[in-house]
């Protein structure tokens, strides 16, 4: 619910209220959003994203006493949420908030987990980027776009901010496994809004029907 809101507040500042409707639910509509079963209820990229996307709503508001707090938070949930809300709010005020993972990791650095220990996680821990590329060797390019759903309508008329978002999301990729759910949490509310720009306002009902039901496969995240 979260996620919505501070993306419908997002959007405001770029669409009417129906088109902020519209985007805040193909916002949450995006697969890799919930990420796969396996980590619900206690994944972080969600509740980052619902934190991020509020500090970003904030900034383009001028609200910095509530965008610094909310950038801080979402970092403390993960590491790189500021550098989205910056990309989100095209401000680098908010990279203010990746002083709280600086600190935390100064303070207590934590030791290696028991899961991550695992022969297969330890891999990709001590080799991400090899293992990253592996993992992507022969990855389908169905695979790749098809999730984005009618997202992919940003593509039509893409604003400089959402390209050099786009293209940081997938630096990401060369030091991970997961695809789907690091794009879709890293730029979901940028590509979001930008598509219901382009889509006639008539279809947007239409548009969020589709999207919601479109390409459900959680072991593609």
């Amino acid at each position: 619910m979260l996620l919505w809101a501070g993306t419908f507040w997002f959007a405001t500042r770029h669409l009417p209220v129906l088109g902020a409707v519209t985007a805040a639910t193909v916002t949450v509509g995006f697969a890799g959003t919930w990420g796969p079963q396996v980590v619900r209820p206690v994944g972080v990229d969600l509740p980052a994203m619902a934190l991020a996307v509020v500090a970003a709503a904030a900034a383009q508001e001028g609200l910095w006493w509530a965008a610094v707090p909310a950038v801080f938070v979402a970092a403390t949930v993960k590491e790189s949420a500021p550098v989205w809300a910056a990309l989100w709010a095209w401000h680098p005020i908010l990279l203010v908030g990746l002083a709280a993972p600086l600190v935390r990791s100064v303070l207590a650095r934590p030791a290696l987990d028991e899961v991550t220990a695992k022969p297969v996680l330890r891999e990709i821990h001590d080799h991400p980027v090899r293992t990253a590329l592996r993992a992507r060797r022969w990855r389908d390019g169905w695979v790749m776009a098809a999730p984005w759903g009618v997202g992919l309508a940003a593509l039509l008329n893409p604003s400089p901010q959402l390209v050099v978002a786009v293209v940081v999301a997938h630096l990401q990729l060369l030091v991970a496994t997961d695809t789907v759910r690091l794009l879709h949490t890293a730029v979901g509310p940028l590509v979001a809004v930008a598509a219901v720009q382009v889509i006639p306002p008539q279809w947007w009902p239409v548009a969020v029907v589709a999207h919601v039901f479109w390409f459900r496969t959680p072991e593609v995240i």
